[in-house]
């Protein structure tokens, strides 16, 4: 009887055993690497975060059906670690034994780090692949000039540590600290550089020999205050990324600025000018220095029209009898804020819709108020129009009364008088004829 409890209590513990145990992953079991059937890979198995990696798993007979998730920590075992978060989720059909996700490797620190994949509700037969999370530095700017500042963000740094930042070996005097997670943002104060490639360098009190770096280029560039200004102000050209020393050509559109200035040791130059007249509403100002580094800027001139002229005369006047005469047009003055001397056009023509006109009908950049046409006989219209030096044009004014020119046309007297005279020449001859008939 005893010998029978004896075997019972020892079958009894043996059943119960295993659930005793605790669970352990599929890897710690030994059945990763090949072992088991268990065939696992991790491409590329270290570089910063934000790199993009292929998990693969081929099962051999162990299923991987079902749905299933990917988690990422710094714990191998995922137990109450709350840097673990969720990188992807899926579902695998019934009986497949492979899968293969792409991933981009999430925030983490300095060092190992594990993808966890977890068949959904059995945690206990998860499988874990390593990857070190190496330190990087990444910079924002589309654009960085002299004296700017350069937007930072690091990834993959010691957690809770003190950065460091370099720009061409020399520490800056803005220091940087990282989070539980290794990251930090940094708006980075950028010296006077001369135009080139730079390097900033990050370290990190607790990383041995690892540090991050990102290159960056010193642009030519230019910049043109006001940002709009009228014809006759005085603009100001500021000039970073130039060669040291260097003479730097200016370019109003095609046109070369007078005395040209000349940049300092670190490549900056200012320089003012006087916006010139010209019939563009906008303008493209070129900086050039000796050794061909070239910047340019896009300077819009004000937008702003003149007034419209006042029509004065002439209005329903008659101008001569007969052939062509001389017209003097004249109108009022437009005013124009920009302060520049207005110019105007003018059309004339023999109907409302102004088209098309004849030769020598349109008239631009008329200095003054007024103008003489020379016009053959006939009925027409005119309207006025102002323009500003930069181009900008006032809407155009149309006299309210058609004028006419001679009564009748030259041409037309000629013929006339041509044929009369060949009429009389005729008539002239035909009597003289008669006349010698009669006495001979």
């Amino acid at each position: 009887m005893r010998i029978c409890i004896y075997l019972c209590g020892i079958f009894a513990l043996f059943i119960a055993l295993p659930a005793l145990v605790p669970a352990v992953p599929v890897e710690a079991q030994g059945c990763a690497g090949g072992k088991c059937g268990i065939t696992t890979t991790l491409s590329p198995s270290t570089g910063p975060t934000g790199s993009q990696v292929n998990l693969s798993i081929q099962s051999g007979a162990y299923p991987l059906d079902g749905k299933y998730e990917v988690w990422f920590s710094k714990s191998p075992t995922m137990a109450d670690d709350p840097t673990a978060v969720k990188c992807a989720e899926g579902w695998n059909q019934r009986l497949q034994q492979s899968v293969s996700i792409n991933l981009s490797v999430p925030e983490g620190s300095n060092g190992t780090n594990y993808f966890h994949f977890i068949k959904a509700g059995r945690a206990e037969q998860m499988i874990n692949f390593s990857f070190t999370v190496t330190p990087a530095l990444m910079l924002k700017n589309d654009h960085i000039s002299s004296g700017s500042s350069a937007s930072l963000t690091g990834t993959g740094f010691s957690s809770a540590d003190d950065v460091t930042l370099y720009i061409d070996g020399v520490a800056s005097s803005v220091t940087a600290s990282t989070s539980s997670e290794g990251s930090f943002d940094i708006n980075l104060p950028i010296p006077t550089l001369g135009a080139g490639t730079h390097v900033i360098k990050a370290t990190a009190k607790k990383l041995f020999n690892q540090d991050a770096s990102v290159r960056f280029k010193i642009a030519s560039f230019i910049k043109i205050e006001p940002s709009m200004p009228r014809v006759g102000d005085t603009a100001t050209i500021t000039g970073d990324g130039f060669a040291a020393l260097s003479d730097v050509s200016i370019k109003y559109d095609d046109k070369v600025v007078a005395n040209s200035p000349t940049s300092d040791k670190a490549g900056h130059f200012i320089y003012n000018f006087s916006v010139p007249e010209t019939s563009a509403a906008k303008h493209s100002v070129t900086a050039t220095d000796a050794t061909g580094n070239v910047a340019t800027w896009e300077l819009p001139v004000e937008s702003s029209p003149p007034t419209t002229p006042t029509p004065v005369s002439p209005t329903s006047d008659r101008f001569g009898v007969m052939g062509s005469q001389p017209v003097t047009f004249t109108w009022m003055s437009a005013k124009d804020e920009s302060g520049g001397q207005v110019s105007y056009n003018l059309e004339v023509a023999d109907n409302l819709n102004f088209f098309p006109l004849m030769p020598g009908m349109r008239r631009t950049n008329i200095n003054d108020t007024q103008v003489t046409m020379t016009l053959d006989p006939g009925t027409y219209y005119w309207h006025i129009q102002a323009v500003d030096p930069s181009g900008n044009k006032s809407k155009w004014a149309l006299s309210p009364y058609a004028f006419q020119v001679g009564l009748i046309n030259m041409w037309l007297v000629v013929g006339a008088s041509m044929v009369l005279l060949v009429i009389f020449i005729l008539l002239l001859r035909a009597f003289i004829q008669r006349i010698r008939g009669y006495y001979y």
